[in-house]
């Protein structure tokens, strides 16, 4: 066996004595100079404090700037005076105040449907009928609200109905609304909404239908003014102007607030001839709503219909100073700009409108013939080609003849093309 050898002892060498070592000594030295720098501190306590205090303060308040500030605490709307408001902004007619407030109490109760239902409606009926693309979108999602409060529930699904149906998409509309009426076949919206549906896929008779079993079903009026609108609007847009006002008048009797129904309502009473009744009717929805643009829209064209233009241009640049982007207006205005003779505000805002989007044929011609007017062919035969291409797109004729007019006059000969009798006859 191998064993390890030991290693060899070695005494360790003996330490030297010393009665006083180097590191007291240090120590000793140490304590002495901070005894007499204490001293010194003390004697001159005032101008010590002056110098050593801001530098303390600077570092204090560097360091406080490099510690993240504590977050902002989100204010907690008062559902109290939401529900206040709600009803006082909708009883007053000043929807988008309802719209605003009603939202509020909605967020803060999310399981409350008939709430989400009902802002849900306010959105879809005052977005310009259905114009107003972001306020639709907007319609949507508080839709989507409603179903989440109560899938089994038919009111988020109706009014989801409501929603697409006046975004134009009815395949979806449709879906939602019969899905509503299979959750529960009694509940009045899911019939109303099937009846403009159907009224929309061209089919009156079953709308019809729906909407007199809607009236019957709707014990409690919460769907009647809609019914009724939607009844006006059958015959309305049937032709039967007259016919249509009764349904109308009942509907705005049972939804007085409801600006959508004065405006078709108006509509009618322009079409049968009765213009005064529809400014006096849009004057008085104004008052208690007076940034709807679809009121203001429809009461300068009331004016303009009955030779009023220069009430017709104040109602126009009213409704642009509330939505500066509104298409219908500035179309309009600029249209009676130009045939009033200023030219330059013609130009600008039928430019405008055609900037954001306007097909309408009538936009083209005017601007050209604006340019036309000021000499300005080199500006005018653009919209004038653009224009004229609508109206090729879309088989109108007769608007087609007033391009090629236009655009001779600008020296451009257009090479039109060869039409049927089949397609030129009405």
């Amino acid at each position: 066996m191998y064993l390890r050898t030991p290693k060899r002892y070695q005494p360790r060498r003996r330490r030297k004595l010393r009665l006083f070592s180097g590191r007291k000594l240090f120590l000793l030295v140490l304590a002495a100079g901070l005894a007499y720098g204490g001293w010194l501190i003390i004697q001159h306590r005032d101008a010590v404090r002056d110098a050593v205090v801001p530098e303390i303060e600077g570092i204090a308040q560097s360091v406080q700037t490099q510690v993240a500030p504590q977050p902002t605490p989100t204010a907690t709307p008062d559902l109290m005076v939401a529900r206040s408001g709600c009803q006082t902004a909708y009883q007053q007619g000043d929807m988008e105040e309802a719209i605003k407030q009603c939202s509020l109490l909605a967020e803060g109760n999310p399981n409350d449907v008939d709430l989400y239902f009902r802002v849900t409606q306010l959105l879809v009926f005052n977005s310009s009928l259905g114009a107003d693309e972001a306020r639709i979108k907007e319609a949507l999602m508080f839709a989507e609200k409603t179903i989440n409060a109560n899938p089994e529930a038919p009111h988020g699904w109706a009014v989801r109905a409501l929603a697409l149906d006046w975004q134009g998409d009815l395949g979806g509309a449709l879906a939602a609304a019969l899905h509503a009426k299979s959750l529960d076949n009694t509940f009045a919206p899911a019939y109303a909404v099937l009846g403009e549906i159907y009224h929309d896929l061209g089919k009156d008779d079953l709308a019809l239908g729906y909407l007199d079993d809607a009236l019957t079903l709707d014990t409690a009026g919460v769907a009647i003014g809609y019914i009724f609108r939607t009844k006006g609007k059958i015959f309305s847009d049937q032709g039967y102007y007259a016919d249509a006002l009764q349904p109308y008048q009942a509907a705005l009797l049972n939804s007085p607030n409801d600006s959508y129904i004065a405006l078709e309502l108006a509509n009618n009473y322009i079409w049968v001839g009765q213009g005064d009744k529809a400014i006096d009717l849009l004057v008085k929805t104004l008052e208690t709503n007076a940034r709807d643009t679809g009121v203001l829209f429809q009461l300068a064209y009331a004016h303009l219909n009955s030779g009023s233009y220069d009430r017709a241009e104040e109602y126009y640049l009213r409704c642009l100073d509330v939505d500066p982007d509104n298409v219908p207006c500035l179309s309009y205005l600029g249209g009676l700009q130009k045939f009033s003779g200023d030219y330059g505000s013609a130009i600008s805002n039928l430019g405008r409108a055609i900037q954001l989007g306007s097909d309408d044929p009538d936009d083209f011609l005017q601007l050209g013939a604006a340019y036309i007017a000021l000499n300005q062919c080199e500006r005018a035969v653009p919209y004038l080609q653009q224009g004229y291409q609508i109206t090729v797109d879309r088989g109108n004729i007769q608007k087609q003849a007033s391009f090629i007019s236009s655009l001779q006059d600008c020296g451009v000969v257009v090479n039109q093309q060869p039409v049927s009798d089949a397609e030129s006859s009405p």
